[in-house]
């Protein structure tokens, strides 16, 4: 009886050992996770120094930890204590190749829809298929990537044109406080009017339209009695014009 309750009582404590120990190694120190996160790393990019091994590794790396965090006390200790058993290599994620453009249907209904480069192509497929010519291996999506491309190379014409940039809109004049009109719509407009979407002039701005008026009545004469000056822009013409007759006190 005596026998039996000493044989439990060893039972008991050998299990709690094995249960602390596996709690101990379970939980790595900071140090430990570390290095082995580092050596992981190393081996699964197999960057693995020729002739390192892990215990070395783990010597220098735990007194490298140690130095650069002086406060861990722990990790002072490990410098001096037997490599932990060697961790596994890092799991490499898989690379996920982008999605490719997917050909057009084979059976596509010919002609309805189709441009030029696809009805070329489904024209050379279906006559390759019914003369039992297609080669060994070759698919109709690897057809149709390598003849749309040649068929792009031969008809450069059929390239889609690039859409022309949107015009950038006008600035406001710093006087007008609105964008600077053409110089036939300058000589037209009601300096007393306020534009479409504008808010009603300032009497400043009221002087300037009418100067702008004036100056775009002058423009239009000289250009049609052939007195403009060579290479004359109607923005440069308005600042000088209007320069003038802000001069003359208008």
């Amino acid at each position: 009886m005596r026998f039996a309750v000493r044989l439990a009582a060893m039972t008991a404590g050998l299990t709690l050992c094995i249960m602390a120990g596996a709690a101990v190694a379970a939980t790595k120190s900071p140090a430990m996770q570390a290095c082995s996160d580092q050596w992981s790393q190393l081996k699964a990019d197999d960057k693995v120094p020729a002739g390192q091994t892990w215990p070395k590794f783990w010597s220098q790396c735990a007194k490298d930890y140690a130095a650069a965090h002086p406060a861990d006390a722990a990790a002072a200790a490990e410098t001096t204590a037997a490599a932990p058993a060697e961790p596994p290599p890092a799991k490499k994620a898989k690379a996920v190749a982008p999605a490719a453009t997917p050909p057009p249907a084979e059976d596509a209904a010919v002609g309805k829809g189709k441009s030029p480069a696809m009805q070329a192509c489904s024209d050379q497929w279906a006559k390759l298929k019914a003369d039992d010519k297609v080669p060994a291996g070759q698919t109709w999506p690897k057809f149709w990537s390598q003849c749309s491309k040649d068929y792009a190379a031969a008809h450069p014409e059929t390239a889609a044109p690039a859409k022309p940039a949107a015009k950038a809109a006008k600035a406001d004049d710093e006087e007008l406080g609105a964008p600077l009109p053409d110089p036939e719509a300058a000589a037209k407009i009601d300096p007393a009017k306020p534009l479409a979407g504008k808010k009603e002039p300032t009497p400043g701005q009221k002087a300037a339209w009418a100067r702008m008026r004036a100056c775009g009545s002058d423009w239009q004469a000289q250009k049609a009695a052939g007195k403009l000056a060579v290479g004359a822009k109607w923005p440069q013409f308005w600042s000088d014009c209007n320069k003038r007759l802000k001069a003359k006190g208008q």
